[in-house]
């Protein structure tokens, strides 16, 4: 029963081997950045995420020592829009 389990696995690492040994330059290169742009758009949502999170964290510090809607009104008005 293991030999069939190792045969399999064997088998499937060997096609895999031979799908890519017949690629070309061209598609290498395709392959490559496509997988660098799943990189770099990932870690731009998770940088971009980290940032509003901070800036969230700060804002209710803020509001939490003075709520008077004077403090308010100015925090609102001076912030980004996107906030």
């Amino acid at each position: 029963m293991n030999d069939d389990k190792y045969s399999h696995a064997t088998y499937g690492i060997s096609g895999l081997i031979a799908f890519f040994t017949g690629l070309s330059l061209y598609e290498w290169g395709f392959l490559i950045g496509v997988f660098a742009s799943i990189l770099l758009g990932t870690l731009t949502y998770l940088l971009n995420r980290r940032e509003q999170q901070k800036r969230t964290r700060i804002l209710q510090q803020i509001l939490a020592r003075s709520a008077s809607p004077e403090t308010l009104s100015d925090i609102i008005i001076h912030s980004p829009k996107d906030v």
